[in-house]
């Protein structure tokens, strides 16, 4: 490579050099403090990130699929992603700035951390090396697990990030694993010279699957959607979850929880979308088992959920059934056959539904933090007149559960909506059955929450001090999250338009 190509190839990747200064300022800013003040620390990574997210918008236009240095594509796709990436960590990081446990902790080094794992999943939903791939994954997890426990006076944090370390260890050792067979099949590591092997060299005369020589290939896929599937919380690899968002500081489990998320599901759309649809043609080998983790998934979660007194914990099992839904757009784009005129195919279904999720959820755990920051509550049973007494953070929890459970005018509504259509349209009308009874379970313990907030009177709501500049600085994000719920709901076509271009 020459220096002009080398030159080239960095202009294209300004996000990501920006995002690693800001990782190194806001280390050597914490370390020249001591720690001493988190928020000076908190509002510079504020102020990189900001810069991240006008260069990605910036570029968002000019991305025509041009490789970078051979491990990076600069297409739609990946952009799409890193704005809702950098996004979603922008929201995440205003709430940690406004959220009392880590400024009595003084950890300025979480800054750096969280920056570090979002750096990793930009070079995660950017690549389509298997090595690379891994790489960017670990440099996300790792961050996760330090971050899951973070709060080190926190006995529950510590033993979540314990268990979160184990199983993500087991998690990453399996698909790595998986990705050394596919290797081995294909002699390659990038994704789509994979497919065009299996898709030429390993299905059947008749094209309807996998001939002998192709089960190593039916298990290393296997291997790999089962890393996937823990990365995500898909039932079963869900068991860290519940734990790990109950322990971990909120902000933490509000970047899990949306952050995290969205950037395993980019990896997961990458992957299968190169190695198993080339040119159009789907190779039949998972879209089944992925669609019977959806159900499994979305099932078991909306069950768990209702046992649930912990506000945190519920949303966990939750963000379980949310995976079950998103993984019913990847069953449909792995699953062969349906028209020409979906409005959306299953990839993009998901795309449009991980956006959808990440305001309504950004916003849900928004509103657990300011109950927290202002009540000291985190149990449902303690939420009794809240909603009287905390109007803005009653009003808007209503509408984020609202559309969480997919009930109009939300845009919550509008992703179920989307995911619904290439479901049905591939013939899977028993999964689109079994998620319309899904939602209308999740309606019981989404409405729990806000029956404790409001048919309760204010007289039995916890007593709380004067708002603050941290509770109203909370409050003032909420109602925007809240507006943004409402408006994707009412006009989502820009919303959708954006995602019709990856």
């Amino acid at each position: 490579m020459n220096w002009a190509q080398y030159q080239a190839d960095l202009m294209r990747i300004w996000p990501e050099i920006i995002l690693t200064v800001t990782v190194l300022l806001a280390l050597t800013v914490d370390l020249l403090l001591r720690g001493r003040d988190t928020q000076v620390t908190g509002w510079i990574t504020l102020l990189g990130i900001g810069f991240v997210l006008y260069y990605v918008c910036k570029d968002y236009a000019l991305a025509d699929g041009t490789r970078v240095f051979g491990l990076l594509v600069i297409d739609q796709f990946a952009m799409f992603f890193k704005l809702l990436l950098a996004g979603g960590l922008f929201v995440v990081l205003l709430l940690s700035v406004l959220f009392r446990g880590l400024e009595r902790d003084g950890v300025g080094e979480y800054y750096c951390v969280i920056s570090a794992a979002v750096l990793g999943a930009f070079f995660l939903v950017s690549t389509d090396h298997l090595l690379m791939m891994f790489l960017a994954l670990e440099t996300m997890s790792i961050s996760s697990y330090v971050l899951a426990g973070f709060l080190k006076r926190e006995k529950r944090g510590a033993e979540a990030a314990m268990k979160y370390l184990v199983f993500g260890v087991l998690s990453s050792g399996t698909m790595l694993y998986g990705f050394s067979l596919l290797y081995g099949y294909s002699g390659s590591l990038h994704l789509p010279a994979i497919g065009e092997a299996i898709h030429q060299h390993l299905l059947v005369a008749d094209g309807q699957g996998l001939g002998t020589e192709g089960i190593g290939v039916a298990v290393a896929l296997m291997m790999v959607l089962a890393g996937f599937g823990y990365k995500i919380a898909a039932f079963p690899f869900h068991f860290w979850s519940p734990d790990v968002y109950e322990g971990a500081p909120t902000p933490v489990t509000t970047f899990l929880a949306v952050v995290s998320k969205a950037a395993s599901f980019g990896m997961l759309l990458r992957f299968f979308g190169s190695v198993l649809v080339v040119d159009g043609e789907i190779t039949p080998v998972l879209g089944q088992l992925v669609a019977l983790l959806a159900a499994l998934s979305m099932t078991f979660g909306n069950i768990a959920a209702m046992l649930q007194e912990n506000s945190k914990r519920l949303l966990a099992y939750s963000s379980v059934a949310h995976s079950g839904y998103l993984l019913m757009g990847v069953a449909a784009m792995l699953t062969p056959g349906g028209s020409e005129n979906s409005q959306l195919n299953g990839g993009q279904a998901v795309a449009f539904y991980l956006a959808a999720y990440a305001i309504m959820n950004l916003g849900a755990f928004g509103v657990v933090l300011y109950l927290s920051n202002r009540f000291g509550v985190e149990s449902i049973d303690q939420y009794k007149g809240l909603g009287w007494k905390a109007p803005i953070a009653g009003a808007t929890m209503t509408v984020f559960l609202l559309s969480l459970t997919g009930i109009p005018p939300t845009v919550g509504f509008i992703g179920k909506w989307y995911l619904f259509l290439p479901v049905i349209d591939k013939g899977m009308i028993w999964l689109a059955v079994i998620a319309g009874i899904n939602s209308m379970i999740s309606l019981f313990y989404y409405f729990r929450i806000i029956k404790a907030m409001f048919l309760k009177p204010e007289e039995e709501a916890i007593p709380s001090p004067r708002l603050g500049a941290h509770a109203l600085g909370i409050v003032t994000l909420l109602a925007f999250l809240g507006l943004l719920t409402i408006y994707f709901g009412l006009s989502f076509g820009s919303l959708s338009e954006l995602i019709l271009e990856i």
